[in-house]
């Protein structure tokens, strides 16, 4: 098995409504929910804050910039539009990479000038790195 990387754009709050964010930026989540929505593993506690996502899907590679690429071009023409969002509701914004290594096989993980100011000028969002060693 090879190492796989997926990069996750997450916008979340206490006001955000997934189907209208849906609507304006027109891309479909991968996963979505409303504050105070059952958590379904659950079936007893809520969600404390609203989440839209969207992601690159986990693929085969050796360097994290592929897929922070992949995320870049689907969300490149939308920054405007995800900063309106961001601040009509007062959302926040996360980029998580999360990284599954086979083998032993460590990606590389750096980041261009140009993926650093489409991170935090573009998106204005915080970065989390998660790696699980299989």
């Amino acid at each position: 098995m090879k190492t796989e990387i997926n990069v996750e754009y997450c916008l979340y709050g206490d006001d955000l409504k997934p189907n209208d964010i849906t609507k304006h930026l027109e891309l479909v989540p991968s996963l979505s929910y409303k504050k105070g929505d059952l958590i379904k593993q659950n079936r007893i506690m809520t969600r404390l804050e609203g989440c839209w996502e969207i992601e690159t899907g986990y693929a085969p590679s050796m360097d994290i910039n592929d897929a922070l690429s992949k995320l870049e071009d689907i969300l490149n023409e939308k920054t405007d539009k995800i900063m309106e969002i961001k601040r009509a509701n007062e959302l926040e914004s996360k980029l998580t990479i999360v990284i599954k290594i086979y083998d032993n096989e460590v990606p590389g993980m750096y980041f261009s000038p140009s993926t650093l100011s489409f991170i935090v000028n573009d998106l204005v969002a915080e970065m989390d790195i998660c790696t699980y060693i299989n």
